[in-house]
């Protein structure tokens, strides 16, 4: 699987980085489907508030609403434009996921929402405001899997 990440996206969750500082900040990504297998990060919902240091975990009613409001824009065309993962940042940690994250995502894909697959992505700011970002993919019942990081 193949995920553009492109450079506005990128260059909107940078500020929001650099005002959470140490704090672990989040959320949603909502994708469109550009070819088999290849997805695009087209919008995302953002949570600067619940996290912590070392630990974030999303307000499930504020980003609900951010996916309801995605789908209005995207004429709820969901074979092309859906749901497509989560998001949070390591601001004092490697922009790996650590195992509560893979749990988390684990529990997500393999609970009743009949969520097929979900991306990872693990975000950070490293030297020189440089944007560092690392993705897995969730699928039900499976071990999770690199995913292959574009600009699109």
């Amino acid at each position: 699987m193949r995920v553009g990440v492109s450079h506005e996206v990128r260059d909107c969750i940078k500020p929001a980085l650099r005002r959470a500082g140490s704090r672990e900040i989040g959320g949603i990504l909502m994708g469109q489907e550009v070819a088999r297998g290849h997805f695009a990060v087209v919008d995302f919902s953002l949570d600067e508030i619940s996290g912590e240091r070392a630990h974030f975990v999303r307000d499930a009613d504020h980003h609900r609403q951010a996916l309801e409001n995605f789908f209005d824009r995207t004429g709820h065309n969901y074979q092309t434009f859906n749901y497509l993962g989560e998001w949070h940042s390591h601001p004092s940690f490697s922009a790996q996921p650590s195992v509560t994250d893979l749990r988390s995502m684990q529990d997500l894909v393999d609970g009743e929402r009949g969520i097929e697959f979900a991306v990872l992505l693990i975000v950070k700011l490293g030297f020189f405001r440089r944007f560092i970002v690392s993705a897995s993919l969730h699928r039900r019942g499976r071990e999770p899997e690199p995913v292959e990081l574009t600009t699109n």
